[in-house]
């Protein structure tokens, strides 16, 4: 057939792939950086104050709250896994601000489906797809030298659409996108919730909460120390590439000429390198500078603290605690049910 011919030409064919291959990172790159960009991702670490009851509630319970969806969502059918992601997003109509909140979160949940469902179906071992769906379809066929990548390869003898039968072939298959698409849910639900512990909680009562459970003050205070660092090293990049802008330079190559053109790249691959030099420098600096602030409030100098604000939990957390037990026996009990495990729905 001339679609046959035109579709496996060994040159259209392994541009095909390559987009295949591709597509999934390079819009999950677009979707971070191009729809959120630097102050998105200064936003999701700024927290704003509100009056709902989501801000009331005592941050383990809402840490509670994430490791009960994750956990419910790794061991149930899917579409469970879809209904918690639904009630979760509701959850986020009681944040204050909620349009810049969806603004950054969004593109992060969208980014997180685009990249789980590229990753399990094209890398899905067809040995676990052909135990799910007892066959499997393949819809394109990759190169031979593909396989040592680990992507999906057919064990015997499979009739592939405009090619016709194909041994042992490597590529994309119909059974790769469905478990893929199933998977995706499970994960959108334990970041959804992950961004609203982080939207609805100060990192400072985060830490406090996790000291208050046994947590290592060590340990608590290197992570609320990564966490704050986060917004700081964005906004020295900001800083660095504003300065070089200022001073006329330009991130992207203009000339036509392919010699000019390797040359401006090479040019602007040295300047991201100082600028990133820049960036480490300015950073290792505020962290000398935290380190002497540490020092001077007598860091570990007593294993006991004191708090300016106690956290303990309320009538809301008891409530809340008690509902998420019931949701973690409900899943538990239902992942032994026949059909409901964490095995992919079979249409």
């Amino acid at each position: 057939m001339l679609l046959s011919q035109i579709l496996y030409n060994p040159a259209i064919n392994w541009v095909i792939t390559l987009v295949i291959l591709f597509y999934g990172p390079v819009l999950v790159v677009y979707l971070i950086f191009k729809l959120i960009g630097f102050q998105g991702y200064m936003s999701l670490f700024r927290f704003i104050e509100g009056k709902s009851i989501i801000y009331r509630m005592d941050p383990r319970t809402k840490i509670l709250l994430s490791i009960v969806v994750t956990t419910v969502a790794a061991i149930t059918i899917w579409w469970i896994s879809a209904i918690m992601f639904v009630v979760v997003m509701a959850l986020y109509a009681l944040l204050s601000n909620i349009k810049e909140k969806l603004r950054v979160a969004l593109p992060l949940i969208l980014a997180s489906f685009i990249g789980t469902a590229w990753t399990e179906s094209i890398f899905a071992p067809y040995s676990y797809l052909q135990i799910i769906f007892h066959h499997v379809t393949f819809l394109y066929v990759f190169p031979q030298s593909l396989a040592v990548l680990g992507i999906t390869q057919g064990n015997g003898v499979f009739y592939v659409p405009y090619l016709g039968y194909v041994r042992n072939p490597v590529g994309l298959t119909w059974e790769g996108i469905i478990y893929g698409l199933q998977i995706t849910f499970r994960a959108v639900a334990a970041i959804a919730s992950g961004l609203l512990l982080i939207f609805s909680t100060p990192p400072s009562d985060i830490l406090r909460s996790l000291e208050k459970s046994g947590l290592p003050i060590e340990l608590g205070f290197t992570l609320l120390l990564a966490v704050s660092s986060v917004p700081k090293v964005l906004e020295n990049s900001m800083v660095v590439l504003n300065s070089l802008r200022a001073r006329g330079v330009e991130f992207r190559p203009r000339s036509r000429n392919p010699i000019r053109f390797i040359a401006e790249s090479l040019f602007i691959i040295r300047i991201i390198v100082m600028a990133l030099v820049s960036i480490v420098i300015l950073t290792l600096r505020d962290a000398r500078q935290i380190a002497i602030a540490a020092d001077m409030r007598a860091f570990r100098a007593y294993r006991r603290r004191t708090y300016y604000r106690d956290i303990r939990l309320g009538r809301i957390d008891y409530i809340a605690i008690a509902l998420l037990m019931a949701l973690l026996i409900a899943g538990i009990y239902i992942s032994g049910l026949p059909g409901m495990g964490a095995v992919p729905y079979n249409p």
